[in-house]
């Protein structure tokens, strides 16, 4: 081997054997896609009874558009963008409900797919003109093999993989590796006609993408990137007579003018203060504080410890905010050193490049509520393990191989145990959310979230002290903590303290339809008939829903204003027409009114939906026989 020089540019030669043949077989392949399957499966065995969890209740649990295999339109009518993952999120709902071991097989499989997927573009790469005679070259299979085994262990994988909905973040890299490996397989092949199959396959791969989420968007780069780091000498040059790069050109302009006419510049819009972030998001502000995010994602795929679900990230406003610029300064430096290393280590610079490039839609100057959360790093991270285990080879392999072995199983080991541990924090609301709430003392979300855990548990005493902690973390302003408040007062029968949270609740937000509702059940249980009627009144001005018209056609009804009390048992029908009590609670009030026909109608009705309901069948005996009292004597 030649060890006067360690470049990977184009005019390494390297005059000893290019390739190994033990590594270079299909049975060392498969061995390498098996080792694979094996270690995926055993870090996440322990994650197929994690319950949903945050975003996957609206998305899973409580969305409509995914019961049926074809609401097409509902599906992509809530993001076009990510219509492929709610579908195959409908096609888990038919087969199993809402049966979360389903979910998460189906999460699981994505991963080993994208690891396999990885374990096959390392070793395309390698075959590639700038590195097939690289000194790196005859130990491609197992630097594939490492890089995917690191990819597959590491624990940030747990946010995109454990956390359900965040599927969307592994199934768009699995179309996103597929396409990048389909358009290699196209560049390598001499055969025309396989070629332009595989490049057909990267095509559709690619459509498959961007209808799964935006981070396909920077895919047609990435595929520019290959070009420019693997196919390309040190000057840049195009061969117009290679119908292949023709086809590709073709390809990624097409891919580009697809993506502008069908972007918008709406992105870019300022994101006002919300429920759970007191700052209004713009771009410059987020793009400051992207900043200092990306050097903490970069710290976690070197050191993954102290996992956070939802980090307490401060907003930086200017470059010379907290840790920006220097962090500014150190990404600076890293693309440079990356820009340097183009003509002397070509794949080193490529992973760096990669990982900026995958990272770009989330991380730039796009702005999202969020400024930070874990799956983002599920498809750039392929850039941070391939530089980490090329360098590796490159400084020790030579030396000490059995150092550099020991080396790499304890990368792979560490980050085994570190993942499986993680998959335990996702077990339940309450362990999830203590962990969060541990990490970010400060913060409001993962105590209202640790509230919520423990209302659905009943335990209320624990439950009003998590949400009391978020009025000291965040005092006059999350209505949501004072909203519950009141539901775990009312709970423990404490009714004035439960009117009073209700009472804060709308204080901090006027249109808290909830809010008004429960402080109208208060005022009705504490005999405020007026008080409770106008809180209904209110709440139905803002979010019109059937049981508050059912609550206060009991005060019309109380108070015996029929018309009013039918009307509003009325509404409440065409929005639940299946509600038996409506139908009763209808009937009375029609019988009250003399309109025997109606209350009998409506009681025959509750009898269908409720045949075992005796006393709808002794009211519709009593209003027959108001409306034959002949029959009766």
């Amino acid at each position: 081997m030649n060890k006067s020089k360690k470049s990977d540019g184009p005019n390494n030669k390297n005059k000893g054997k290019s390739n190994q043949p033990t590594e270079n077989n299909s049975v060392f392949n498969w061995i390498g896609v098996i080792a694979i399957v094996i270690l995926g499966m055993l870090i996440y065995a322990n994650s197929f009874n994690c319950a949903f969890q945050f975003d996957d209740k609206h998305n899973i649990l409580d969305n409509d558009a995914i019961r049926s295999l074809s609401n097409f339109k509902q599906m992509w009518d809530i993001n076009h963008s990510r219509f492929l993952a709610f579908y195959s999120l409908a096609i888990n709902y038919h087969f199993g409900q809402i049966n979360v071991w389903g979910y998460h097989f189906v999460n699981v499989l994505i991963h080993l797919i994208n690891a396999s997927l990885v374990f096959w573009i390392t070793r395309l790469l390698f075959k590639s003109s700038v590195l097939k005679n690289h000194s790196l070259a005859q130990h491609q299979s197992s630097i594939a093999l490492v890089t995917a085994l690191l990819f597959v262990s590491h624990p940030l994988a747990t946010g995109a993989v454990t956390y359900i909905v965040q599927r969307m973040a592994s199934m768009v890299a699995m179309f996103y590796f597929l396409s990048i490996a389909l358009y290699m397989k196209g560049r390598l092949n001499t055969e025309k006609k396989k070629a332009y199959t595989y490049f057909a396959g990267a095509s559709i791969s690619a459509l498959c993408a961007i209808l799964t989420k935006e981070n396909a968007y920077t895919l047609p780069f990435a595929i520019f990137l290959i070009e420019l780091f693997f196919f390309s000498s040190k000057k840049i040059a195009i061969d117009f007579k290679d119908k292949k790069i023709i086809f590709s050109i073709i390809g990624i302009i097409g891919f580009i003018v697809f993506t502008i006419t069908s972007f918008s510049f709406s992105v870019f819009s300022p994101l006002p203060p919300s429920t759970f972030n007191t700052t209004t998001i713009t771009s410059s502000n987020y793009f400051f504080t992207q900043l200092s995010v990306i050097v903490k994602y970069i710290q976690l795929l070197i050191v993954p410890i102290n996992q956070n679900l939802d980090y307490d990230f401060p907003i930086s406003n200017s470059i010379m905010d907290g840790t920006s610029l220097v962090c500014g300064i150190f990404l600076l430096l890293l693309v440079g050193l990356a820009i340097y290393l183009y003509n002397k280590n070509r794949i080193l610079s490529f992973g760096v490049f990669w990982f900026f490039l995958t990272l770009s839609i989330e991380s730039s100057i796009i702005p999202i509520s969020d400024v930070i959360f874990e799956h983002r790093t599920y498809l750039p991270s392929f850039g941070y393990f391939l530089i980490i285990t090329c360098l590796i080879y490159q400084l020790l392999y030579q030396k000490n191989k059995t150092l550099t072995t020991l080396l790499f199983v304890f990368l792979i080991g560490s980050n085994t145990i570190l993942a499986s541990q993680r998959n335990k924090v996702w077990k339940d609301d309450i362990s999830l959310w203590s962990d969060a709430n541990s990490k970010s003392p400060n913060k409001a979300r993962p105590l209202i979230n640790l509230g919520y855990a423990y209302g659905n548990l009943q335990q209320w005493d624990k439950a009003i002290s998590a949400f009391n902690k978020v009025n000291e973390v965040e005092p006059n302003y999350h209505a949501a903590a004072y909203y519950n408040l009141g539901i775990a007062y009312w709970a423990i029968g404490n009714k004035e303290k439960s009117m009073e949270n209700y009472s804060f609740a709308i204080k901090v937000d006027s249109n808290y339809t909830d809010a008004y509702y429960g402080r109208g059940v208060c005022y009705y249980y504490l005999n405020e008939q007026d008080k409770a009627l106008a809180d209904y009144s209110k709440a139905i001005s803002i979010l019109p829903r059937p049981e508050l018209f059912y609550n206060r056609g009991m005060i019309y009804a109380n108070k015996k204003m029929w018309t009013e009390a039918i009307t509003d048992y009325s509404k409440a029908i065409s929005s639940s027409p299946d509600n038996a009590n409506l139908y009763y609670n209808r009937g009375l009030v029609y019988g009250n009114n003399n309109q025997w026909e109606k209350a009998a109608d409506d009681f025959t009705k509750t009898l269908e939906l409720e045949p075992q309901n005796k006393s709808a069948a002794s009211n519709l005996a009593f209003a027959n026989s108001k409306l034959n009292p002949a029959g009766n004597k």
